[in-house]
């Protein structure tokens, strides 16, 4: 049966609900390869609660955001704090149910992070200090550091919502099939959102809150995470269906390249100091790393227990890897 990547989350939930034990392909994964050439290694360990899910860096702060959903379905979720210069947890802040992506606002120095209804806002003194209510099925988010807008996806509710973080109230709602990811790119000021039940990618121009085009990926590839990679003008999906990245360029919106990695993969990650792409292979325990200018894989990395989303630190060039199918963030050198 194929798995549909973006109700993983609470298919495992759901599990531990009842009780039950968590399947094979959590448990059992694909044995890890060691570092090649090319690409960073694993760093450090840090635990930080049950089935850690987005991340995000903020630089102002050298702080790093981690989603934790929790053991329970439905429970109050929290963001766990990481001090990037220490690699350890500083704070746990309780927001609602099922908190998924995180994103940095540069403009305004402030975290955002997608609960089930709701997007709650963090200042650099990791206080929450507003909740933006949006459509059910919150899960992803994009920064448009063009426009200042923050793009949030809800997967249930087939919208993309555009929150102004001047006055953190929604501007705009954009019909989008069962968006499950997004990404913004600056260099035409679109934004990518993948489906992974309608197996495409929506093009949003930014500029006029619209779609402009839609783009049918391939037959059970679950698109799911997304990378822009400006060199090039590239889009790099993370195929969870199939074990590959496809690479779309964004003046056509057509399918230029396919990458071959490890199992599952969903995170992807662009790495713009040594402009390497990062992807997190789910069921394979592993990072790839990718070339751009060959489309390339040049080094895989062993993470934890399903490897989930990804984020950068510039300051002191490390990227943090959520370990869903564990309670952990690993830290790979970048």
């Amino acid at each position: 049966m194929k798995i549909l990547a973006r109700y993983l989350n609470l298919i495992i939930l759901l599990i531990l609900a009842t009780g039950s034990s968590l399947p094979l392909f959590i448990t059992n994964v694909a044995s890890t390869k060691p570092p090649s050439s090319g690409g960073g290694s694993l760093l450090a360990t840090i635990i930080v609660g049950d089935r850690p899910d987005g991340v995000a860096y903020n630089p102002s702060n050298q702080m790093v955001y981690v989603t934790v959903l929790g053991s329970a379905y439905n429970s109050p979720g929290t963001v766990a704090v990481i001090d990037g210069r220490s690699n350890k947890v500083v704070a746990n802040l309780q927001v609602d149910s099922n908190p998924e992506a995180v994103v940095y606002d540069a403009a305004n120095q402030q975290v955002y992070v997608t609960s089930s209804r709701s997007v709650s806002v963090i200042n650099n003194a990791n206080k929450i200090i507003n909740t933006i209510n949006v459509p059910f099925g919150a899960v992803a988010l994009a920064y448009d550091s063009v426009n200042n807008h923050i793009y949030v996806a809800s997967v249930y509710s087939n919208v993309v919502s555009v929150i102004d973080p001047s006055k953190n109230t929604v501007v705009a709602s954009i019909a989008v099939n069962s968006p499950s990811n997004l990404v913004y790119d600056s260099s035409r000021d679109y934004v990518y959102a993948s489906s992974d039940y309608a197996q495409t990618l929506t093009v949003i121009d930014a500029s006029r809150n619209k779609v402009i085009a839609s783009t049918q990926t391939c037959s059970y590839c679950d698109p799911e995470g997304l990378a822009f990679y400006p060199a090039t003008g590239r889009v790099y999906v993370a195929n969870f269906g199939t074990g590959s990245v496809s690479v779309i360029s964004d003046s056509t919106n057509k399918i230029v390249g396919q990458v071959v990695v490890g199992s599952n993969p969903f995170g992807v990650l662009y790495n713009p100091v040594n402009q390497r792409v990062y992807v997190a292979n789910y069921a394979s325990r592993t990072v790839s790393v990718i070339d751009p200018s060959t489309d390339s894989v040049v080094s895989t990395v062993a993470a934890g227990n399903g490897p989930w989303n990804l984020a950068y630190d510039n300051a002191n060039d490390d990227v943090y890897v959520t370990d869903f199918g564990s309670n952990t963030v690993s830290v790979i050198a970048g």
